[in-house]
């Protein structure tokens, strides 16, 4: 007999915790999705995006800006991403990215939690590349999505 029960206690699954309590250590998820931009060069950002709730029901905006792409290199910038989220702009330091593998893969840029996000918003990201890739100089590369918080 485990130590749990002879103490009268249940441990309880990973399913049941999760049903119980709405997610690990939160209020739980709500909606996520992602959003990508284009620029027909192989190099794009792409938006993952959650939106949870905490245990006083406040919704919180995790976003993780990312670069798909099969070659990249590039340094950190200061400021190098902004989200503007409804209006509210955040910025952050881009990590710097050395990959040279020759698959696509995804490379994270930088990672945003914004509070009090509710309803249907509008999420933009910007990365100030300010360089060329495959031969096309792309300055700034944005990528628009709707986010329902």
């Amino acid at each position: 007999m485990s130590e749990l029960k002879k103490k009268g206690l249940v441990s309880l699954s990973d399913d049941d915790l999760e049903s119980v309590a709405g997610g690990f250590g939160e209020g739980g998820v709500i909606s996520s999705g992602s959003f990508s931009s284009y620029t027909g060069t192989g190099l794009d950002i792409v938006v993952n995006w959650t939106v949870a709730a905490d245990m006083a029901g406040q919704h919180e905006l995790q976003a993780v800006v990312g670069t798909s792409s099969s070659n990249l290199s590039c340094s950190s910038f200061g400021n190098g991403v902004t989200l503007n989220v409804g209006g509210m702009v955040y910025t952050a330091a881009n990590n710097a990215i050395d990959y040279h593998g020759g698959g696509v893969v995804y490379n994270t840029l930088a990672s945003f939690v914004v509070p009090n996000v509710y309803g249907t918003v509008q999420v933009t990201a910007t990365w100030r590349f300010n360089g060329t890739y495959a031969g096309s100089y792309l300055g700034e590369i944005t990528a628009s999505g709707v986010v329902t918080a």
